[in-house]
């Protein structure tokens, strides 16, 4: 199977199981991805539109849903007020620990089908990789 192939199957099969495993009826897939990626300190609209790799008016649509929901809210940052701030509410950070829970679990699940004596060498190739993915990220963004 060529590379290109593998990450479209590995992608599939995660989103899948985060479809499955991760997410409620209550939130969808892009939902949970949105809410795990704040921090505490809140994110920037650039950064969260680009760390979900959409557009910022799809960012926008997706923050004022959560919203609605009163899982997040936004603000001006206090240090640059032409920047807006998406942050966690108290319902937002609740919903966070379940998603993150969740991810745990089901990491745990498919951690336990692995063989004791693979492990590491799963968790170090895998830690490889997101390497490799986030500097293709950095220095296609410099390009761009």
């Amino acid at each position: 199977m060529e590379f290109g192939e593998l990450l479209k199957s590995f992608l599939l099969n995660l989103q899948g199981l985060y479809r499955t495993e991760v997410t409620s009826n209550s939130l969808s897939l892009p939902q949970a991805l949105a809410m795990s990626i704040i921090p505490d300190r809140g994110i920037n609209m650039s950064t969260f539109s680009s760390t979900l790799g959409i557009d910022n008016s799809t960012a926008t649509r997706m923050v004022d849903r959560l919203i609605k929901k009163k899982w997040v809210e936004k603000e001006k940052d206090p240090y640059d007020r032409r920047v807006i701030l998406v942050r966690l509410t108290e319902i937002g950070t609740s919903i966070q620990e379940e998603i993150e829970s969740n991810i745990d679990v089901l990491g745990d699940k498919i951690e336990s089908t692995v063989s004791m004596d693979d492990r590491d060498e799963v968790r170090e190739i895998l830690s490889s990789f997101q390497w490799t993915l986030s500097k293709y990220i950095l220095d296609k963004n410099k390009i761009v």
